[in-house]
């Protein structure tokens, strides 16, 4: 499902949310993108693959200009979880 703002831009997409590029998968079950913050916003249930490895947070950060990314939990002492593939 997603909400799109045609004044700003702003999409919000929750339920199934799968974004794919190139090797790399993120499924999650929301997604907030913002062309006014220049972020986008993957949270509930994110998990991150490539081929090498599998990644599970809470939330990951970008800044879609400088593709800076932050990765982290809702708690502060629960760790992202990093498994590798090979």
């Amino acid at each position: 499902y997603g909400k799109y703002n045609i004044i700003n831009y702003n999409t919000i997409f929750n339920e199934n949310v799968i974004i794919n590029y190139i090797d790399n998968k993120i499924k999650s079950e929301y997604l907030d993108f913002s062309l006014e913050r220049n972020s986008m916003i993957i949270s509930k249930n994110v998990v991150y693959t490539n081929l090498e490895n599998v990644l599970k947070a809470d939330i990951i950060e970008m800044n879609i200009e400088t593709k800076d990314t932050k990765i982290f939990m809702h708690n502060n002492n629960k760790k992202v979880n990093i498994k590798s593939i090979n």
